[in-house]
This record gives C-alpha cells, sequence and structure tokens, in this order.
C-alpha cells in the first residue's frame, strides 16, 4: 500500500531527479521510492540472523538465563 506525502526538496536536486527520470523513462515519485530504498539498505540494513541465547526451556519460562549474566 503506497502512502502520500509531501516533501520540500532543494531545486537543484530536483532537476537532477527530472533529468535522470527522463533519462530512465520513470516518474519522479518512482525515482524518489528508489532512492530512499538504496539508503535504507546501505544505512540500515535488514537484519539475517536470529538472536538467540544459550538457556534451553525447561518447562517453564525464565529470564534469568537470558538477562541475568
Amino acid at each position: 500500500m503506497k502512502s502520500h506525502i509531501s516533501a520540500t526538496i532543494d531545486q537543484d536536486i530536483l532537476s537532477r531527479v527530472d533529468r535522470y527520470r527522463h533519462a530512465v523513462k520513470r516518474s519522479r515519485s518512482q525515482v524518489i521510492e528508489i532512492a530512499i530504498e538504496r539508503l535504507l539498505r546501505e544505512e540500515q540494513p535488514e537484519a539475517t540472523a536470529l538472536v538467540t541465547s544459550a538457556g534451553q526451556f525447561s518447562g517453564e519460562f525464565s529470564r534469568s538465563e537470558t538477562y541475568d549474566r
């Protein structure tokens, strides 16, 4: 699902976006969305590891094995 936003962008950046979008035949919003996706992928990569503890389940739940170290 897409959401509508309003943003103020520096004119020089917007001119570069417009030149690029004409070259690749995409809409302005598509180019901005792609740029944001790339930025987030570089700055905040999705976690691929599952964090676990050495504790084992013994019939009851205890946070002490995980947090009392």
